[in-house]
């Protein structure tokens, strides 16, 4: 009977631990990472399972190593132009030598270079608020598109999204001033 006590309580522990773990290394990222702006397109899906939320899509990788194969993982480094904005700069087999990069998995569409972004290509809303972000996010895509961009932070190869700003507020707040 107390070798099962001891069981659970081990098995219990490894169960909190796991998610945590998650927990601390995605904060990690985001206080320890580099941090980049980047531009995008949204459109907002509906999916009855998942609820709202924006999808976000990114220009794809300027340049490909032509070993990289569609399914290969790559190391995706990063360059910014001159109005302060980065993008996806370079995909290569090799890992860098620095911290500043992604590790995705490559996929080619229609012959052009992109990388699978699965952190950072939903931004989850409510959804009494999700119309209007739709309309402000491909307004200011389609029109201004220098004042919504994601940020990101960026660690050893993993990414996470900071948040979403319009004109430099977070998504959020924007559309709280906007309602007002």
């Amino acid at each position: 009977m107390k070798s099962k006590k001891l069981l659970f309580g081990i098995f219990a522990l490894i169960i909190l631990a796991v998610p945590v773990f998650i927990i601390l290394k995605s904060e990690d990222v985001i206080a320890s990472g580099h941090h980049h702006k980047l531009h995008l397109r949204g459109y907002d899906p509906f999916d009855p399972f998942r609820g709202k939320y924006l999808r976000l899509n990114y220009d794809g990788v300027e340049n490909c190593e032509e070993t990289l194969k569609d399914g290969d993982y790559a190391y995706v480094t990063f360059e910014t132009d001159e109005d302060g904005f980065s993008y996806f700069a370079h995909a290569a087999m090799n890992q860098p030598d620095h911290s500043n990069y992604y590790k995705g998995k490559m996929d080619y569409n229609w012959g052009n270079c992109q990388v699978e972004l699965n952190n950072i290509e939903k931004y989850f809303i409510n959804e009494d608020k999700a119309s209007k972000a739709e309309e402000i996010v491909q307004d200011y895509t389609r029109n201004r598109p220098n004042a919504v961009w994601v940020e990101v932070s960026v660690l050893d190869g993993e990414m996470r999204m900071v948040d979403l700003f319009v004109e430099g507020t977070p998504l959020l707040e924007f559309l709280e001033t906007a309602s007002e």
